[in-house]
């Protein structure tokens, strides 16, 4: 599964791509950003709706990047517990193990926990989608409103500078203009309307964001503990069940690698 996030703050196209376009939630549908409305739609609101889709940009990059290390590390637990099973598959098929007993020994016991621990190890990517994937997919539900939303706001303004156009068309002829001009107020009024519940909404989406990750990351390093600490005590276990029993001293371990190296280099193909 790819877990590369393909997440970016706002383009030259108007565009912010979602943090949620990671492998442990489905991909949500592109931002967009509402067009300018200068002139039409008070300076304040205007530039409020400006920064709070710069803020929510930037905070889409910075969850991008804490998403794609999650998906990263549920990958690594799969990984090292595969690249463990190798490893033990092929001391077990060499002759390694065969012809020395003490290393067979430490490797059935590495062997006991690596088979103990598999179950788990393959089970973190299930929890990590429960704790985070889904919350984030549930999160990302709330994009489709907020675009909507955003569609009518833009509709709503393409409405007022076309009526606004129309109107200035007929001032410059002379002619009456009473209707249109009610009726660009009335499009005015609703852009309004529509903006200010934009801001709302966007502004509350946005607040959204921070308490339901923390939580979600919360559960994930919960997770880590459980899964390290597992971990931990079998390794612990085995430890103390063998402490002595095949422990090589750093000493005697350092002796006898130099006794090898120096018989290797002895060899006729080396001096050679």
């Amino acid at each position: 599964m790819n877990f590369n996030c393909l997440c970016a703050s706002i383009h030259s196209t108007g565009v912010m791509k979602s943090f949620l376009n990671i492998g442990v939630a489905k991909t949500g549908p592109a931002l967009e950003s509402p067009r300018p409305a200068s002139g039409i739609l008070p300076h304040q609101d205007e530039k409020a709706l400006a920064k709070l889709w710069l803020d929510m940009a930037k905070a889409e990059a910075g969850c991008c990047r804490v998403m794609e290390e999650v998906g990263k590390y549920r990958e690594a637990v799969r990984s090292t517990q595969e690249a463990e099973e190798q490893l033990l598959k092929g001391l077990g098929a060499s002759n390694l193990t065969a012809t020395n007993p003490e290393l067979r020994k430490v490797t059935d016991e590495y062997l006991s926990v690596v088979v103990e621990m598999r179950e788990k190890s393959m089970s973190v990517g299930n929890v990590v989608q429960e704790v985070v994937g889904d919350p984030v997919r549930h999160y990302q539900t709330h994009y489709e409103h907020l675009d909507a939303l955003r569609r009518r706001r833009d509709t709503q303004l393409a409405t007022v500078q076309k009526t606004q156009d129309k109107l200035d068309k007929l001032k410059l002829k002379g002619k009456r203009t009473t209707d249109v001009l009610v009726e660009r107020n009335a499009a005015g009024r609703q852009l309004k309307e529509i903006n200010t519940q934009l801001l709302g909404e966007a502004g509350r989406f946005h607040a959204l964001r921070l308490p339901l990750l923390q939580t979600c990351l919360q559960a994930l390093v919960q997770t880590q503990v459980d899964y390290y600490g597992t971990t931990n005590a079998h390794f612990s276990s085995q430890v103390e069940a063998s402490r002595g029993a095949h422990l090589n001293p750093t000493s005697q371990y350092q002796a006898t690698l130099t006794s090898h190296l120096a018989a290797i280099k002895d060899l006729k193909i080396v001096a050679t």
